[in-house]
């Protein structure tokens, strides 16, 4: 055998040898870069939940329940025009019985 048959023997086994070692940290080189962009992901859509959350669902949330506050005090002021001397002529159970009529 030739000092060259020999270096490129050599050679050959490390390139080789090199390129199966390469080929079984691959696998599961990529399987942990696959989880780790997943919990990047899961992350990102946490984040953007607690925006969604922050800027759309709690505002809303408050605004309903003002907005129930409101209707508790209406429902309580014309269950009182029963009672009220002026019920006859009262301009506020016209103007509901209006839109009562305009909405059927």
């Amino acid at each position: 055998m030739t000092t060259f048959e020999i270096v490129s023997l050599v050679l050959n086994v490390l390139f080789v040898s090199g390129g199966i070692v390469t080929l079984v940290t691959l696998k599961p080189t990529l399987k942990k870069t696959k989880e780790q962009a997943k919990s990047v992901e899961l992350d990102n859509d946490e984040k953007a939940a607690q925006i969604v959350m922050g800027y759309v669902v709690e505002p809303l949330k408050k605004e309903i329940n003002a907005l129930r506050r409101d209707v508790r005090k209406l429902n309580r002021a014309i269950d009182k025009i029963a009672d009220c001397p002026h019920a006859a002529d009262c301009p506020v159970k016209q103007q509901l019985k209006m839109d009562n009529d305009d909405e059927n």
